[in-house]
């Protein structure tokens, strides 16, 4: 790992591991910054930023006045969050947050951990009465809701705020009953937490943690970033370890991201810091966490290091499976033609509106014969890496 990225590990470790903290020299203020704010994780070390007050680069008062505009963020979130739960109560819609709040409640300082919208999950059987509710009180539905009814949630927005109303996790199939039940029953054993003196409900551990650990599995394929990755060594690091063995690990194996676990633990205890030893690490293979930190490296959240360009590397996880591909340019077609969304009769043709916008994104992008072939060969590298993970792709959620 360069420089730069020594620098980003040195400030997660401390900020998330106070008695690790150390003087660290930012040579490159502008670079770690930028970096930092590509795996969303720019405001986690507030605090540390705060003991370098002489620093005279003007990059360091951007990041202050980012860091201040991030907290005012996550309060107005938090508060809006607040009263939806309230909502829900009111109207006996049990509910529990997922990510956002329900992740950041395991960091020393629950505020630096940024968020961008509420993810809230309900019953299946509530959830045309949660929509009316919402509905019924302001919240504007941002999406197409018959092509919802196909995903796993409603959007909606409200005073600056994103919403989704979720009733399966996205990764989940409608097939696989038991772990749609399973969830179901962690809303009915759910448990309430304060942060902020702000009371919301999550799910119990063992559920938290499967919420969090199929949050990095979805965004292996978009593009993965830090923040998924603390969250993740946050939640384990607070975990006791009987919970650990005796629940956690189990539902792990049996969903089959047991693997993919113990490589971010392993990745997490050699790179950020992890203090604990749950990677079992003669399990799991060296190069593997080496190459998903470089991944993660290389993208960013969202993969927004890669922009559009880093899209077409994911198609070729499709090329062996002409099937799936059809279907992603189907999908992807119907979410960004306005006209098929409109139009019923429409979006039999999605699959050519989509074809043809990503032929224009090679003519605009000047994106060469040569150049093709190279986002094909990083496609089978993602699609090696996710299998040495003990994933399979055909698991992945469609995001586009």
């Amino acid at each position: 790992m360069n420089a730069l990225y020594q620098t980003v590990f040195q400030l997660i470790k401390a900020s998330v591991f106070p008695e690790t903290d150390e003087n660290i020299v930012i040579s490159d203020w502008e670079a770690v910054f930028k970096e930092m704010r590509e795996q969303s994780i720019a405001v986690l070390p507030y605090q540390i930023l705060q003991k370098y007050t002489g620093e005279a680069s003007p990059v360091y008062r951007e990041w202050i006045s980012f860091c201040i505009r991030s907290e005012a963020q996550w309060i107005r979130l938090m508060h809006a969050q607040s009263e939806l739960i309230g909502l829900l109560e009111e109207h006996d819609i049990p509910c529990v947050i997922l990510k956002g709040a329900s992740a950041a409640c395991y960091y020393p300082h629950p505020a630096y951990r940024m968020m961008g919208d509420v993810d809230f999950l309900v019953k299946r059987a509530d959830r045309e009465r949660a929509a009316g509710l919402l509905e019924a009180n302001g919240y504007q539905l941002t999406h197409d809701k018959a092509l919802s009814l196909t995903g796993h949630h409603f959007a909606y927005h409200k005073g600056g705020i994103s919403f989704e109303l979720h009733w399966k996790l996205g990764i989940i199939c409608d097939e696989d009953e038991e772990l749609l039940r399973l969830f179901e029953s962690g809303i009915d054993h759910r448990e309430w937490h304060t942060v902020e003196n702000l009371r919301f409900p999550m799910l119990p551990a063992k559920l938290n943690g499967l919420v969090l650990i199929f949050h990095i599995n979805q965004h292996l394929r978009s593009g993965l970033g830090l923040r998924q990755i603390v969250d993740w060594m946050m939640y384990v690091d607070a975990l006791p370890e009987e919970v650990w063995t005796d629940e956690v690990r189990p539902v792990l194996q049996k969903t089959g991201m047991e693997r993919l676990a113990l490589t971010v633990n392993a990745m997490c205890g050699k790179y950020l810091g992890l203090r604990r030893n749950l990677s079992c690490c003669d399990e799991i293979d060296e190069d593997s966490a080496d190459a998903l930190m470089s991944y993660i490296m290389d993208r960013g959240n969202f993969g927004r290091k890669g922009g559009e360009e880093e899209r077409i590397a994911a198609v070729f996880l499709d090329i062996t499976d002409p099937v799936r591909g059809f279907r992603r340019l189907q999908r992807g077609g119907i979410c960004r033609w306005e006209a098929a969304r409109k139009h019923a009769f429409l979006r039999p043709f999605a699959w050519i509106y989509q074809t043809g916008r990503i032929l224009r994104i090679f003519i605009r992008r000047k994106i060469t014969p040569a150049k093709l072939l190279d986002k094909h060969d990083e496609g089978l590298r993602q699609r090696e890496l996710i299998e040495s993970l003990g994933l399979k792709v055909e698991r992945y959620i469609e995001t586009e």
